[in-house]
């Protein structure tokens, strides 16, 4: 493996690279920068085309691990240069450039669960929400006007490697909601006054889940457009609920549904 050496922060890439923090960065060259042994294993995994490894001085060990990427461009850069690219205190000395796959045209399944979400505005929380959905099985994760970048370095982290296998699609709710619709989905929604409980309702096999903004919850403009709205019960006093545990609360409910229809096969 030929290491390409990179010894100035004016040099071309790192200025390229520099650039990948922010979000215009990241829409203008169409990928993103990913730090850690983790998330560089999981994208390689999930087969995201990988354009450059990025190491410091102290982080070629690691290399010796990832035999798979040996036709990958490998540059090694001082530790301060590669600190100032990464967004963590402590970084662990390998990072790379993945492209961001482009989103194809969605062609739902028989039996499909979608994630839309309204304004998330916190980067945690959106990665705790992508986690969330993949592990119950949702399709693609649908992102509103106001939500966070989900390429975002906070929250590429807090995904923990869900990211590299969800589907993401941003979209204008008001409009892709009625053609969801269309499609054969019904859409669900929670209101802490609805008349049903989150248990109490059969959901459809092609469900789309609508959460809101951490402060202000759904809008109203896309509230009156769901088929359901429901509430999840809390005997405690706390007047609501994370939206991150909100999506997994709905999100089980439908799995436990599946379970039990199927027989334990989800």
């Amino acid at each position: 493996m030929y290491i390409r050496q990179i010894t100035s922060s004016r040099n071309e890439k790192v200025k390229r690279w520099r650039k990948l923090g922010t979000r215009k960065g990241r829409e203008e060259y169409g990928s993103i920068l990913i730090e850690g042994e983790h998330l560089l294993e999981e994208a390689f995994t999930a087969g995201w085309t990988i354009h450059a490894v990025l190491v410091s001085e102290e982080g070629q060990e690691v290399l010796r691990r990832f035999q798979g990427i040996r036709d990958v461009p490998v540059y090694s850069l001082p530790t301060a240069v590669f600190a100032q690219l990464v967004d963590t205190q402590s970084p662990q000395g390998i990072a790379a450039e993945v492209a961001v796959p482009r989103a194809s045209e969605y062609r739902p399944s028989g039996s499909a669960r979608l994630l839309l979400l309204d304004a998330i505005q916190d980067p945690g929380n959106l990665g705790a929400i992508m986690r969330t959905a993949e592990a119950a099985g949702v399709e693609e994760v649908w992102l509103g006007s106001g939500t966070v970048d989900p390429y975002n370095p906070k929250v590429v982290r807090s995904a923990m490697g869900s990211l590299f296998r969800l589907r993401l699609r941003r979209v204008h709710l008001k409009r892709a909601i009625p053609e969801l619709k269309r499609k054969g989905f019904t859409i669900v929604s929670t209101e802490p006054r609805a008349e049903q409980a989150h248990f109490a309702v059969t959901y459809p096999k092609r469900t789309a889940v609508l959460l809101g903004n951490e402060g202000r919850g759904v809008s109203e403009e896309l509230a009156k457009l769901a088929d359901l709205r429901v509430r999840i019960p809390m005997p405690g006093k706390a007047e609501s609920l994370n939206v991150s545990v909100t999506a997994g609360i709905l999100l089980f409910e439908m799995v436990r549904q599946v379970w039990e229809t199927e027989k334990g096969v989800c």
